[in-house]
């Protein structure tokens, strides 16, 4: 988005912050499954999951292209990699790095 203005940028923001995405649970058919694709693995810095093309976009999670047997690791993923990209961003909102 480096072609964006802070305001559309913030506009963007400001409405994923706003949108609800109701649920009920989690669905009884056990389908709970990774899905592989995302974003390839070569275009991301593992230390904060910033974007290699694009500064200051992270991605974590079933964003990234990870796949496998997980049996549990998807969740420790999920965790470790969105602890990693929201301290990176964090860093750089204060100006830290």
């Amino acid at each position: 988005f480096p072609h964006r203005s802070a305001r559309e940028l913030d506009a963007v923001a400001a409405a994923c912050s706003a949108l609800e995405l109701p649920f009920d649970g989690k669905d009884t058919n056990k389908e709970e499954f990774v899905t592989a694709g995302g974003v390839r693995l070569k275009e991301i810095n593992f230390k904060t999951y910033e974007s290699k093309s694009v500064p200051g976009l992270h991605f974590c999670g079933e964003l990234v292209d990870v796949d496998g047997v997980t049996g549990g690791f998807n969740f420790m993923h999920c965790w470790c990699s969105g602890f990693a990209a929201g301290t990176s961003a964090a860093d750089i909102a204060e100006g830290v790095s």
